[in-house]
């Protein structure tokens, strides 16, 4: 491994704080690659003259990031930084019955698998909201979690009203002819055109029961991702989304358009 470099004397931050940036440098560039071992305690003491509790504080941020992991009896190593890409803004109608997220999987080289359970609710107060709805209507409640060569990279709970897809093919999301489709080419099977979609995206800590569920490390925030679908103005399904931090690239794409005084609209 390439040495690491010299700390700057001119840095008035904490010794930990310079030296957990200079392993996260060597890390992103490439220096210390995904598997690799981290250097320990006993080496950066050794290499920077310092504590051991200030080497240790070091990994710790490392860790706490999602950029390193130890496994017992054996070392430290750097965690593998393969990421999904997740392009909002690259909505397409799909001749064929995949899905978006097993597309977007294969593509990186991987294997998707979905785990999903509907059931029938009325819908919670923002959800009957956001899809235009009286309060308590009925709708389609589909919880989901999506794994890539068996790991968690994201959750999702969508929501679509009884009142389009009931008593129609596409009733159950994850069932029939157009199983696992999603949500364009199975609206489009009954007559509802998506025609817009909005996504609101956030950062947040996780939660508890997603921190087990999608097995997120000490320190990795989330994206939490409110999307909806329509057909015209009509909204016909809406969902919450949570992605890891260190599973997915958010990849926007606009096109370039010559200046008008037409407001922005989404």
């Amino acid at each position: 491994m390439q040495e690491l470099p010299d700390l700057d004397p001119a840095d008035a931050r904490p010794v930990n704080q310079q030296i957990a940036d200079r392993l996260r440098e060597a890390i992103e560039s490439g220096v210390l690659a995904a598997g690799s071992r981290v250097p320990g305690e006993n080496t950066l003491m050794a290499r920077y003259g310092v504590a051991r509790w200030t080497a240790r504080e070091a990994l710790a941020a490392l860790a706490g990031g999602g950029l390193i992991t130890k496994v017992p009896k054996v070392g430290t190593f750097v965690r593998g930084q393969r990421r999904l890409e997740r392009r909002p803004r690259r909505y397409r109608r799909r001749k064929k019955a995949a899905g978006p997220f097993a597309t977007d999987v294969r593509t990186a080289g991987m294997d998707p698998d979905i785990e999903a359970e509907s059931r029938v609710i009325q819908a919670p107060a923002d959800v009957a909201e956001r899809l235009g709805l009286a309060p308590a209507a009925e709708v389609m409640c589909t919880r989901y979690r999506f794994l890539a060569d068996g790991k968690p990279v994201q959750t999702s709970i969508s929501y679509e009203p009884r009142a389009i897809t009931g008593g129609t093919s596409v009733e159950l999301p994850e069932e029939g002819p157009l199983a696992g489709a999603g949500v364009i080419t199975r609206m489009d099977s009954i007559g509802m055109e998506i025609t817009r979609v909005v996504e609101e995206v956030t950062i947040r800590p996780p939660r508890p029961a997603e921190v087990v569920s999608l097995e997120i490390p000490s320190g990795v925030h989330v994206f939490d991702i409110l999307r909806t679908f329509a057909s015209d103005e009509r909204p016909v399904e809406t969902a919450n989304i949570v992605i890891p931090g260190d599973r997915y690239a958010l990849v926007y794409a606009f096109r370039v358009t010559e200046d008008s005084d037409d407001p922005v609209t989404t």
